[in-house]
């Protein structure tokens, strides 16, 4: 009977008699194979992270750009919107009796008026400041006339803004009480509390719309009424009312409101408004907008619609303004680019660069157009 073969322990196992490792040779391979691969995990996150850094920061851009949109086109769409004193056909001036001491930074016949930063406009090479400044005045121009920037705004627009104040009315959205419309010679009685806060402008007009009065409430937003008064800033002419109101008055707030560029809390410019009358502290809106940019649409022919846009200083008439365009640089918050981006922008017309050649922040210009709907009437 044949002997059985006999296998070694080291034959068995397919290894080489003696060998107890890797050899330097399989070694190196399998380092220069776990380097490589690690290289291109890495190389993988990198570049994940810089696209996941760039989206975010174009997000940002993008929603400031919607938020700028967002928060101007209902109050451009709503200027020179009078209520039913609009309807009436005659001069907002020869309807209206302004018991408010003082003038009104925007007359009450206009629905808007703009400021045009010097040398801004269309056909015009803009370079954004690379420090932020806010020029006292001299700066803006407004109409043919050169009105110059109210007082209350100069020192806060950063350089190469455009500043507009609207005029509007918003209805308060709560009747008179018709059993006891008025007390007195200087109460309006409202069904429920006004909303509206003590010391903000109101407009009142007779049930017929035929004639108003606008005049500062001094009740607080939870009164059920309007009263006149002349103890605060502004401030009345008179305590009393010129009208008598019955069940069928209507009562408005009135606001004019300021919108421009300026320096935010965090050092970044922002987007500011300002209510003008009563003046009010400035309220931030959206931080990383860099410029606002508008023009005018202007109806030559008596139609509804704008023939024409024309920046701030050019408007001969603002009365004749049936639309507004307007524009905004926004940015995203830090430096998301892998490289400068330093490329230029057309700003309605006007060719805008960055300042010190650019850095690494991911930019987008928005375009606007909105209808007056006071013109539309």
């Amino acid at each position: 009977m044949p002997t059985p073969k006999s296998f070694s322990r080291h034959t068995f196992l397919g290894c080489v008699p003696g060998q107890s490792g890797l050899s330097l040779v399989e070694l190196i391979i399998a380092l220069a194979l776990g380097l490589l691969l690690t290289l291109g995990v890495t190389q993988i996150y990198l570049s994940g992270n810089e696209t996941y850094r760039q989206t975010q920061g174009l997000a940002h851009a993008q929603e400031s750009s919607r938020f700028v949109s967002a928060v101007l086109t209902p109050d451009f769409r709503s200027a020179g919107s009078f209520g039913c004193l609009a309807e009436m056909g005659r001069p907002l001036d020869q309807v209206v009796d302004n018991r408010l001491n003082g003038v009104l930074t925007v007359p009450l016949t206009q629905a808007v008026q703009g400021w045009e930063y010097d040398t801004t406009g269309p056909g015009d090479s803009v370079t954004l400041a690379g420090t932020l400044a806010t020029p006292i005045a001299g700066k803006w121009e407004s109409g043919t006339a050169g009105a110059a920037l109210p007082a209350s705004l100069a020192g806060s627009v950063v350089t190469n803004s455009d500043v507009v104040i609207v005029n509007s009315l918003t209805p308060i959205g709560v009747s008179v009480n018709a059993a006891n419309p008025q007390t007195g010679t200087n109460v309006i009685n409202l069904g429920a509390a006004s909303g509206v806060n003590a010391g903000r402008v109101v407009l009142a007009t007779r049930g017929d719309c035929s004639e108003g009065e606008l005049f500062q409430k001094s009740d607080n937003a939870t009164a059920q009424t309007i009263t006149v008064s002349g103890g605060s800033s502004p401030g009345n002419t008179s305590n009393d009312f010129g009208l008598t109101y019955d069940s069928d008055t209507r009562v408005y707030e009135f606001t004019a409101m300021a919108y421009y560029i300026g320096q935010g809390t965090n050092g970044e410019p922002a987007l500011f408004r300002r209510l003008m009358t009563p003046l009010e502290t400035p309220q931030e809106l959206v931080s990383g907008v860099e410029t606002l940019q508008i023009l005018y649409g202007v109806d030559t022919n008596g139609t509804p619609a704008a023939d024409t846009y024309l920046p701030a200083n050019q408007v001969a008439d603002w009365d004749s303004v049936a639309s507004i365009r307007f524009s905004v640089l926004t940015r995203s918050q830090g430096e998301v680019l892998e490289e400068i981006n330093n490329r230029n922008f057309d700003m309605l017309g006007s060719e805008v660069s960055q300042a010190n050649n650019g850095d690494r922040r991911a930019r987008l210009v928005s375009v606007s157009t909105t209808a007056m709907r006071g013109k539309m009437q």
